[in-house]
C-alpha cells in the first residue's frame, strides 16, 4: 500500500477508523500507538491532508484533530467537516486534542463543531475510553447489526419515508421523530459495552410499547438513536406522541432500577420538507434544541425556527419561564405545540419552585448551570441543587478513577449532601 507523506494507515485486528489528525509526527504516532490496538489508525499531518482522507476512507468512525496546523487549521477544518454535503463526513465525532488549556480555545472549538475535548500531555485511559464510546455508540449502525424485531434498518426506513412523502398531501402529511437516550456517555462508562447495549434494547423496548399503532414505522438509526414514521400525521400529533415517550421512561426503569431519559426532535412535511433528509434534518436540528436545554423533552423548534425575545420554550409539556411583558409582569411561555393537540404537562415534583408562585420548571444539565452562573443568574440554580450535585458526583469519581486525584473524601462527602434519589 502507497502512502504520501502526509498520510498514513495503521492497520489493527479490531474495531473501526479513526483519522488522527496532527502536524507533529511524534503526536501522531504517539496516538496511533495508543490507539492500534482496538482500532485501524489513519493519520495526516494537517487538515488538508486529513480532509483528502476523509474524502477517501468511508469507514473512519472517529476524527482526532489537532487546532494548530499549517495549511488549514483545526477550526477550519473542523467547520469544513461540520459544512460538508456527505453526511457520513458532516455527522462524525470530532475529539480536539491541543495543548492548550484556555476558556477561548475550548468555546472556539466547540462553536465550530467540535464533539470532545483532551487536553495535552495525552493520558491513555482517557483516549482509549473517550475513543471508545463515541466510535461504539455515535457510528451508523449498519442494516444486518439491527437486532429488534419489528425495527426497520436505516436503508429500508429512509426508503419507507420517501414512498410516504411522495403521498403526502396537506390532508396526509408526514411527520418523523428522532429519538436519542440522554447523557450516553455518562451510561457507557458506567455499564461497559455489553451491558450498554442491554440498556439501549431497553430503550427500543419502550419506544416500541409506547407508540403502539400511532406509527408507520420505527428503526434504529445509530447507537442509541431511533426515528419513528408517521403517515397520515400532523405534527401536533406528533408531539403528543413525542411527549407521551418521553414521559413514558419514569415508569420504566432499566434492571437496576434506575430510570433513563431521552431527548425527541419532531419534524412535519406541514412545514415545507421536500424529501426524507430535509425531513431528517429538521427533526434533528430539534432534537439538538431539545437536548441543549437540558434533554427529557421533545422539541417541534429550532433554535432558528423560535420567535425573536423568546427566551425559554414549552417542550415537552415542562412549562418553563418566558420573556417577562412589557408591564413587567411574566409574559408566560412560548407554546410549541398547536392548541387543539397541547397535552397535560407531565412535571416530575422534584422540579417545582417552592413558594406561592410555584411553577413547573425546565430539566438542568450542567453545561446549562455553566450558562447561568457567567450570566450571574446563580440564584436561579436554587431548585436544582441536588440534580447537579449528583452529576457533578458521576463526573468526580470518573475523573478520580482515570487520574488518580485523591478525591474520595470530596465524592463521599458530596454523595451525603443530596437526597437518594435527586430526580436524575
Amino acid at each position: 500500500m502507497s502512502v504520501s507523506a502526509t498520510t498514513a494507515v495503521v492497520t489493527a485486528r479490531n474495531g473501526g477508523r479513526v483519522l488522527v489528525v496532527d502536524d507533529s509526527a511524534v503526536i501522531r504516532q504517539a496516538i496511533s500507538k495508543m490507539l492500534k490496538v482496538d482500532f485501524d489508525v489513519a493519520v495526516a499531518a494537517d487538515g488538508e491532508a486529513g480532509w483528502e482522507t476523509l474524502l477517501q476512507a468511508p469507514d473512519v468512525g472517529v476524527l482526532i484533530t489537532d487546532i494548530e496546523m499549517p495549511r488549514l487549521d483545526g477550526y477550519a477544518f473542523i467547520c469544513r467537516v461540520r459544512a460538508s454535503d456527505d453526511a457520513r463526513i458532516r455527522e462524525l465525532p470530532i475529539i480536539v486534542i491541543t495543548g492548550a488549556d484556555d476558556d477561548e480555545t475550548k468555546t472556539r472549538a466547540f462553536a465550530c463543531g467540535a464533539t470532545d475535548f483532551i487536553t495535552k500531555p495525552l493520558n491513555l485511559a482517557q483516549l482509549q475510553a473517550c475513543t471508545q464510546a463515541y466510535m461504539r455508540f455515535e457510528q451508523p449502525v449498519p442494516e444486518e447489526a439491527s437486532p429488534y424485531e419489528g425495527l426497520l434498518g436505516r436503508d429500508a426506513f429512509h426508503e419507507r419515508g420517501e414512498a410516504l412523502l411522495r403521498e403526502a398531501s396537506a390532508q396526509r402529511p408526514v411527520t418523523l421523530l428522532l429519538a436519542a437516550l440522554d447523557r450516553v456517555r455518562i451510561l457507557y462508562r458506567e455499564y461497559g459495552d455489553e451491558q450498554m447495549e442491554a440498556v439501549v434494547g431497553h430503550v427500543a423496548t419502550v419506544l416500541r410499547d409506547e407508540a403502539g399503532a400511532d406509527v408507520t414505522a420505527m428503526a434504529r438509526l445509530g447507537g442509541a438513536e431511533f426515528g419513528i414514521l408517521m403517515g397520515g400525521t400532523s405534527k401536533g400529533r406528533g408531539l403528543v406522541l413525542a411527549q407521551r415517550l418521553v414521559g413514558a421512561f419514569a415508569h420504566r426503569p432499566i434492571h437496576d432500577g434506575k430510570t433513563l431519559s431521552i431527548s425527541v426532535g419532531v419534524g412535519s412535511s406541514e412545514e415545507g420538507a421536500a424529501g426524507c433528509e430535509a425531513l431528517r434534518q429538521m427533526a434533528e436540528e430539534r432534537l439538538k434544541r431539545a437536548v441543549a436545554l437540558g434533554g427529557n423533552r421533545a422539541s417541534g423548534s429550532a433554535l432558528s425556527d423560535t420567535l425573536g425575545g423568546a427566551e425559554e420554550l414549552v417542550l415537552d409539556g415542562i412549562i418553563v419561564p418566558g420573556p417577562p411583558a412589557e408591564s413587567g409582569g411574566d409574559a408566560g411561555p412560548e407554546v410549541l405545540f398547536e392548541p387543539e393537540f397541547m397535552p397535560e404537562p407531565v412535571v416530575p415534583p422534584a422540579f417545582s419552585v417552592p413558594g406561592p408562585a410555584t411553577r413547573p420548571v425546565a430539566m438542568m444539565g450542567l453545561d446549562r448551570a455553566v450558562c447561568y452562573l457567567r450570566d450571574g443568574r446563580g440564584a436561579e440554580l436554587e431548585p436544582f441543587l441536588d440534580l447537579l450535585t449528583s452529576e457533578v458526583v458521576v463526573l468526580l469519581e470518573f475523573l478520580n478513577a482515570r487520574r488518580g486525584l485523591g478525591l474520595n473524601p470530596v465524592i463521599a462527602a458530596l454523595r451525603q449532601s443530596v437526597p437518594a434519589d435527586p430526580g436524575v
